[in-house]
């Protein structure tokens, strides 16, 4: 799995607005896609109150390795990218396997 890392402010502004979550469905497909992109064979999703409630995504992936995880939860760290370039050719080039972890 690719080390993750915090981008640079310059790269995480370019793609900011088409990162916001705009219902909770968009929050679970998010969470079931970062659970297959970690090699997931067995994902388990429970929701309450139409996600509301509750949103809880439960895998066997890989996870991510212990030295790696406070750099995980930073504002806009990922594995999938590095710089603006990883952007290029329209739209979300970067999503060739699935989606970025870590987003806050």
């Amino acid at each position: 799995m690719p080390k993750i890392q915090q981008l640079s402010p310059h790269v995480a502004d370019l793609i900011a607005a088409g990162e916001v979550v705009e219902r909770p469905a968009s929050a679970a497909k998010e969470l079931v896609e970062n659970a297959i992109d970690a090699g997931a064979s067995a994902v388990t999703i429970e929701i309450q109150r139409g996600g509301m409630a509750l949103i809880r995504v439960t895998d066997n992936g890989s996870g991510i390795p212990a030295g790696q995880c406070r750099t995980a939860f930073l504002r806009h760290a990922t594995s999938k990218l590095h710089t603006a370039q990883d952007l290029d050719s329209g739209g979300r080039p970067w999503r060739r396997s699935l989606p970025c972890r870590g987003w806050s």
